[in-house]
């Protein structure tokens, strides 16, 4: 089937304003002439002189836990821990004695207390119900006495750090409508432009839920497994499996993140390394031989001089998040680079206590200036439900340096992030918004060149195509 949008503003170019679709993919781009060559034996979309861009890509983020997020106590705005409480008393109320109560979203840096809840905070307020607290990071959490005891733990404050966490979070019940939440955040997605994500940490349960909706998947899902449930099996259609996703550490915020020296505020404190230069480099050569990619989540100085060196061996990495990107390091990876660095701008507004936890080094963090001007390809993503899955939030942060005050990018460079550069972290060689790719597109309310770039965030998509279909908005074909 032949369709055509019409009176585009398309990106990339002056005189470009028609866009030619077959069987989901580009056919031609060109001109008003174009659009009258096909009058009469194609649909027609008029664009209204609207900004058209490839599909967004959201490179990293955690789409299972954004899902179960949905049934989940939402704690992002708690600032206290008596509201902390407050809102676990009042899920408890609703429910019976022994069902579990699961929040995320708190973070202690904006509590008035300045403290880490703990387990006897839970067991006031819900002593009867299994209750876990996920800090904002997915890095750290909080478990009452009682959940503990389910979960076959011991903690003398109820804090559960990396890898504690994450077995517990996999022996907590999924909701019953697991996979339609899961159906559900892809057209949440889809509604801000996003046509194409990658999956971090997937396990099995969310590779097989996918599987059952593989037919309904309105955009491309491609799955970083975790180590343990990575498995070689094929999938099709808008689904994959690119590699696999392994920490090297932990996060600021639990200050697990591993540094070269100790944290400002906890000086004797580095953090924690969880894997060496030599299993990456291992990982990731023998995932290359399967046409996979090994991502490697690393956040500290220290975590990042591994990577650094694991890529002397094996340059079939991409490295998340790369937070704190002293100058030596900078140089290192110019010269070693690895497929990609996966980024969230965003960053740079919900740390806003980071100095407090580096102090001088805070101004070698979220600098994606110097890494692009170092020849660096960023990718840009969200750390859903970390941070917001609209990307026009993150891209707005980019182009502010947010509240860390980090030398902002161009427009250009922010989208140029959410598109090429986030096709390659997920494994997709294709030029996007181009004859032979995918009609992966979106039709913005706004432009974002034309705005104030404290504007930037209140862009919204009018239309999200993938393969041509809409996916977002109400179309009008003629």
């Amino acid at each position: 089937m032949l369709r055509v949008i019409e009176n585009a503003r398309v990106m990339g170019s002056y005189h470009d304003n028609c866009i030619v679709i077959e069987n989901g993919v580009i056919k031609e781009i060109g001109g008003s002439s174009l659009c009258e060559k096909y009058r009469g034996i194609a649909k027609y979309l008029d664009a209204q002189g609207k900004v058209v861009i490839p599909g967004l890509v959201d490179s990293h983020m955690h789409l299972s836990s954004y899902a179960v997020g949905k049934a989940r106590v939402d704690l992002r705005g708690v600032r206290s821990i008596e509201d902390l409480k407050e809102a676990v008393r009042s899920k408890a109320s609703s429910l019976k004695e022994g069902e579990w109560i699961v929040g995320t979203g708190w973070d202690h840096e904006q509590f008035k207390e300045k403290r880490l809840p703990n387990k006897l905070d839970l067991d006031e307020v819900a002593p009867s119900n299994p209750v876990l607290l996920i800090r904002i990071c997915i890095h750290m959490g909080v478990a009452n006495t009682l959940a503990l005891r389910k979960l076959g733990l011991k903690s003398e404050e109820g804090h559960l750090y990396e890898e504690e966490l994450y077995e517990a979070l996999k022996r907590i019940p999924k909701p019953p409508n697991y996979r339609d939440l899961l159906l559900s955040s892809l057209y949440d997605l889809a509604s801000y432009g996003i046509t194409r994500i990658c999956s971090m940490n997937a396990l099995r349960e969310e590779l097989d839920a996918l599987l059952s909706l593989r037919g309904r998947l309105p955009i491309w899902v491609h799955l970083f497994m975790s180590e343990e449930d990575y498995t070689k099996v094929n999938v099709g259609g808008k689904l994959s499996i690119e590699g696999i996703k392994v920490f090297t550490d932990g996060s600021f915020g639990a200050r697990t993140a591993a540094l070269r020296e100790g944290y400002t505020d906890d000086p004797e404190n580095k953090g924690v390394l969880l894997k060496r230069s030599d299993d990456l480099a291992k990982l990731a050569s023998t995932l290359e031989r399967d046409g996979k990619i090994l991502a490697v989540h690393a956040i500290g100085d220290r975590a990042l001089e591994e990577v650094l060196s694991a890529l002397k061996l094996s340059r079939n990495i991409r490295v998340e998040h790369a937070s704190l990107m002293p100058p030596d390091l900078l140089r290192g990876f110019k010269d070693r680079q690895p497929v990609a660095f996966t980024v969230q701008p965003h960053f740079t507004i919900s740390d806003s206590w980071l100095e407090e936890r580096l102090g001088d080094r805070v101004k070698y963090a979220y600098n994606y200036r110097a890494m692009i001007d170092a020849g660096l390809t960023l990718a840009g993503s969200s750390d859903a439900p970390v941070e917001p899955i609209n990307p026009w939030i993150s891209v707005g942060a980019a182009l502010t340096g947010g509240l860390l005050g980090v030398p902002p990018l161009s427009v250009d460079e922010a989208i140029e992030m959410y598109t090429s550069s986030g096709l390659r972290a997920c494994g997709t060689k294709y030029k996007p918004l181009s004859p032979g790719s995918p009609a992966d597109l979106v039709i913005l309310d706004e432009s974002p060149w034309s705005l104030n770039k404290f504007d930037v965030p209140g862009i919204r998509s009018l239309l999200t195509f993938v393969e041509g279909n809409v996916v977002y908005g109400k179309e009008k074909w003629s």
